[in-house]
């Protein structure tokens, strides 16, 4: 992300432009963290030392996986265990035989110290996910470097940086966090985060948003001129770190903060209140999730259950994929955690760019043209074997509670018609061991291609229900990679050929007597809110922390005005005048949520 300097002198206010990846703001003193070089020792060994060096080994291991636990035990206790569940792929890495046993065979054959020779064998998996054109399995290998450097460091006992006790509130300023030192940050004087390396996937940030520490990303640390003790203000809504603040802007962010911090009370008082419009349209609001330890979030937030649960995490940073058990356990438990209301498993959307390891025999493949490429529901046709573990998986649950299953990216009727037959086999094979499940368990797809869109109509004689993806069906849509800066410009959900597609999927749901939900930025942003329920959408599934907001704005709506305001829309020449027309109603109907939407303008 390019930088954005207010003025070169340095004693005058400067606005550091990045990533904003935690809502909130805080002005504060800062504490410049200075990059942690490790040190890895090399040497040789004689051979009657090869069984003690294994054992050191071996050791290291496993008090890094007790540091792990109790890392993992302190966020649990810190954030009410919505994001603890990270560190159990931290866990496993330290167990996983492929990588121990050619650690102790290079240790034996090359007669090298174990510090040395671990740091080379998890280096290839490393360089691996590095090199993937994927943010997300980037921030997987910061993940694996996070592990190692404990390994190593416990087998050198050396000692690592600490943030568990810092001196005061402060502000850390950092190249990068890895996920050990944010789980192990000071909660009560850690006031935001800012960092070089990461995203809004990257696992530092999504434990920021779980314990509600405004962060930003993409800072150029190099070219920061902060010392330690200067005062600086983080903006998690525009993405600012803001150093030498005048004192107009120190005043400005202090009244804000106060308006804000009133402005989420009154939000949380809510959270029971029927998200219904004026004249009693009920809009489902459900949350979008990516671990177990979201469901917390969503029930603290009043989600009506779990409008997408994000299964990825279970194929990644392992060798093998998961079995139906281990699978079963955490929908089971999700299901159970949401007291009644429904839980929709997504099947797990990998795609060419991200393919799991555990899919491909330990080996990372990267695809020429990964968006267009074998992702998502390509995959399951070409592993069908491991979409009928995560059926079975899903199935079993269902006799729990309200589980549905959703399938990813279709393009086609025949692809529908695999995967139900799929489903088909998988429950008579349920029947067969005797198993419980749900019989009549729904099946439902995403609308997020073209293609799907438009022929809506054929697919709603289908399935069950939709879910309209519309992060990737802007994507497909308007031919703009959503990752890429250089186009971000172009990214419009608003632009009348979206509403007209996104509309065309709602009114073929209800036609053909099927629930629809809407999924994905648009869903929590308030500016497409009355769009959405101007079509008839009967759910809005969206971030945990965006369900607040979304509720009083529905609250305050009428069917027949948010009607009118999407015809309107439709009339449109393009995105610009879709939002004029929508901020125009919300400066009437809500001019507290508008004012909320101009903090991260």
């Amino acid at each position: 992300m390019a930088e954005e300097t207010a003025n070169a002198n340095s004693n005058e206010e400067r606005i550091h432009k990045g990533i904003a990846v935690s809502p909130g703001t805080a002005i504060g003193a800062a504490l410049v963290v200075v990059d942690d070089t490790l040190d890895v020792p090399e040497r040789n060994i004689a051979e009657d030392e090869v069984v003690a060096e294994i054992q050191r080994f071996h050791r290291a291991l496993a008090k890094t996986r007790e540091q792990l636990k109790l890392l993992q035990q302190n966020l649990s206790d810190s954030v009410k265990e919505k994001h603890a569940g990270i560190f159990d792929a931290h866990v496993l890495m330290t167990q996983d035989k492929m990588v121990i046993d050619e650690v102790e065979n290079s240790i034996r054959t090359e007669r090298e110290n174990a510090e040395s020779v671990f740091f080379r064998v998890v280096g290839k998996y490393i360089d691996a996910l590095a090199s993937m054109d994927d943010k997300y399995f980037n921030e997987r290998a910061a993940d694996f470097r996070d592990v190692a450097t404990r390994v190593v460091r416990n087998m050198s006992r050396s000692k690592g940086r600490r943030f568990d006790r810092l001196p005061g509130q402060r502000i850390i300023v950092a190249y990068e966090l890895t996920p050990s030192d944010t789980a192990s940050l000071d909660r009560d004087n850690t006031l935001a985060l800012t960092t070089e390396v990461g995203s809004r996937t990257s696992h530092s940030a999504i434990m920021a948003r779980a314990m509600e520490i405004p962060a930003v990303v993409g800072i150029k640390f190099k070219e920061l001129d902060i010392k330690n003790g200067d005062v600086v203000i983080v903006d998690g809504y525009k993405g600012f770190l803001i150093a030498n603040p005048a004192p107009e802007t120190l005043e400005n962010y202090a009244k804000r903060e106060s308006r804000e911090e009133a402005f989420h009370d009154e939000l949380r008082k809510e959270s029971r209140l029927r998200p219904e419009t004026i004249d009693r349209f009920r809009v489902q609001l459900a949350a979008n999730i990516e671990l177990p330890q979201d469901v917390a979030l969503a029930k603290r937030y009043g989600a009506g259950g779990v409008g997408l649960f994000r299964t990825e995490y279970l194929y990644v940073n392992r060798r093998q994929p998961p079995g139906i058990e281990e699978q079963f356990d955490i929908y089971r438990g999700i299901v159970e955690d949401l007291d009644g209301y429904p839980l929709i498993v997504r099947t797990y959307d990998l795609g060419g760019d991200k393919l799991a390891m555990s899919l491909t025999g330990g080996v990372a493949k990267i695809d020429p043209n990964p968006f267009l490429g074998c992702r998502a529901i390509r995959l399951h046709l070409d592993f069908p074997e491991l979409l009928c573990t995560q059926l079975k998986a899903i199935l079993k649950a269902s006799a729990y509670g309200d589980v549905k299953v959703m399938f990813p990216m279709i393009t086609s009727m025949d692809e529908v018609g695999q995967l139900t037959a799929l489903v088909d086999m998988t429950k008579k094979e349920l029947e067969a061991e005797k198993e419980p499940f749900n019989k009549d368990i729904e099946v439902g797809i995403m609308i997020e291609t073209p293609s799907a869109a438009l022929i809506a109509d054929k697919l709603a004689e289908r399935v069950d229900f939709f879910s309209v993806g519309t992060n990737d069906l802007v994507q497909y849509a308007l031919a703009v990679d959503r990752n890429n800066e250089r186009v971000a410009h172009l990214y419009q959900p608003a632009h009348p050929s979206i509403l007209k597609l996104v509309q065309h999927a709602v009114n073929a749901a209800i036609s053909n007597g099927i629930w629809v939900s809407i999924c994905g930025e648009m869903a929590g942003d308030p500016r497409y809110i009355p769009l959405l329920v101007g079509m008839g959408a009967h759910e809005l599934s969206m971030n945990p922390s965006s369900i607040g907001p979304a509720r009083r704005l529905v609250r305050r709506l009428n069917t027949h005005d948010a009607y009118v305001i999407l015809e309107q829309a439709m009339q449109a020449s393009n995105g610009d005048e879709v939002l004029d027309l929508v901020e125009g109603m919300l400066y009437e109907i809500a001019p507290d949520i508008m004012n909320m939407i101009l903090l991260g303008e």
